[in-house]
């Protein structure tokens, strides 16, 4: 087993060698003897001593505490202090460097051994708690979740801030305060389920805020933090980000909703209906779906450039006040603006700015005041069949509203061309039957002049 390295920092020459002597016979290996502040950081860097053994007072523009504090910063080898002086003053500087021990001189052999282990011993100690304190932040920093205590008083007394910082926030927000301080009225949930942590429970829950203008979901797992007596002093909690799975799950929900939709409405469009009743059917469910206030669907009349049967939402009658607004038909060549954009080019539309659109034209005086607009031409082998056309979501319209509202005008292109190939072959075969009926009445009459 290899000799503990000490080096000696002193500069009476002859205590020096005495204590070199007395290492030495204990055991030690001696590195160097220096005595001067600036000799010791040179030799502290040259010979890597276990510890050095550094004299307070020194001659020479640097002491032994200012040499210390260089040596413990540079090369973080373990400072004990030798010194002939004990006064207040000269031990409160002392302390500042974080040295491992004192020994006053005179000094005996087993003094000088217990102070150099004990030292030795704090110093591996002290070691071990900084590694164990750097996995601890390593860990911490590399969690997703933001990690946090609370005392008896619900103070925040600890909170991991790498992760805070994705939401522009930092530890000074949260410690010292409690949760009503820190989220105001949101805060109140936090206060309600910590009060039964300090009863002994562990609690999870749920809450939403708004730290970065978005609304943001998160899930809390709080439990007791105890002492070595098992006493509760307070508590230990993550924040665990599951906005993406909240927003996963609305999603799928959304989806789900959407397809049950669309089944139920495609049932209720195989049913002989008129194409009014087929309108006012597609209606309802693109107002339910997007959460729209004013809507209208209706078909082109074929041939023509006509638009023409269409069902409108109750707020529209009760609230648009522009002459003539609600004939039964419209030629779209003379519409303009958002929706006879969507109808001239056959090409879906959707702002939530439309009084910035480039290709609105306003709207005339006593209309609807429309803040967010989102068109679908119906289209059926490349030929205009209809339009749905919403306005005023109760949130903006966004891209999955856009593909919900082109697959009910899929929908709604597909009943109208049935509808209509329907009436042909009504018309048709009455065409035909009134051509049978004629024709039978004249071979009736010829067989009676023949008779």
């Amino acid at each position: 087993m290899s000799k503990t390295k000490v080096m000696v920092v002193e500069d009476e020459s002859i205590v020096a060698i005495d204590i070199g002597q007395r290492l030495e016979s204990l055991g030690y290996e001696v590195t160097a003897t220096v005595s001067s502040g600036e000799k010791a950081i040179e030799k502290a860097q040259e010979t890597s001593p276990d510890i050095i053994l550094m004299d307070i007072v020194l001659k020479g523009k640097m002491d032994g505490i200012e040499a210390a504090s260089v040596i413990t910063e540079r090369f973080n080898i373990p400072i004990v202090y030798l010194t002939a002086y004990s006064d207040e003053k000269t031990l409160k500087r002392a302390k500042i460097t974080g040295p491992f021990g004192y020994i006053i001189k005179p000094f005996e052999d087993r003094e000088l051994h217990s102070v150099i282990e004990v030292a030795l011993y704090k110093y591996e100690m002290d070691i071990k708690l900084k590694k164990s304190e750097e996995l601890y932040r390593i860990i911490v920093n590399s969690m997703n979740d933001i990690l946090f205590t609370l005392d008896m008083d619900e103070k925040c007394t600890m909170i991991s801030e790498p992760q805070l910082k994705r939401y522009g926030l930092n530890k000074d927000n949260f410690i010292g305060k409690t949760p009503l301080e820190i989220f105001g009225e949101e805060g109140k949930i936090h206060h309600e389920h910590n009060l039964k942590v300090l009863q002994g429970e562990s609690v999870v829950y749920e809450w939403s805020t708004q730290f970065t203008g978005e609304k943001l979901y998160f899930q809390t797992s709080i439990s007791p933090l105890k002492n070595e007596k098992d006493e509760i002093i307070g508590i230990v909690g993550l924040f665990r980000d599951v906005s993406d799975l909240k927003e996963a799950k609305k999603a799928l929900s959304w989806e789900l909703n959407v397809n049950n939709s669309l089944a139920e409405l495609s049932q209720k469009l195989l049913n002989p209906i008129s194409l009014e009743k087929i309108s006012k059917n597609v209606l309802n469910y693109a107002v339910s779906l997007t959460g729209s206030q004013f809507c209208f669907v209706g078909y082109v009349e074929p041939g023509t450039k006509n638009l023409k049967s269409f069902s409108v939402t109750p707020q529209v009658y009760e609230k648009c006040h522009v002459s003539d607004i609600f004939s039964t038909e419209f030629n779209f060549n003379e519409v303009g603006g958002l929706w006879g954009w969507v109808l001239d080019n056959k090409e879906p539309l959707m702002t939530n700015d439309p009084n910035n659109d480039p290709r609105s034209i306003g709207t005339p005086e006593g209309h609807v005041k429309i803040n967010r607009f989102l068109s679908v031409p119906a289209i059926m082998d490349g030929e205009l069949v209809g339009q749905i056309a919403l306005a005023n979501a109760e949130e903006p319209y966004q891209d999955h509203d856009l593909e919900l509202v082109s697959r009910l005008a899929n929908l709604y292109a597909l009943a109208v061309h049935r509808k209509l190939s329907e009436n042909q072959i009504k018309a048709s075969e009455e065409k035909n039957r009134r051509i049978v009926e004629k024709f039978l009445k004249i071979v009736s009459e010829v067989l009676t002049e023949i008779k």
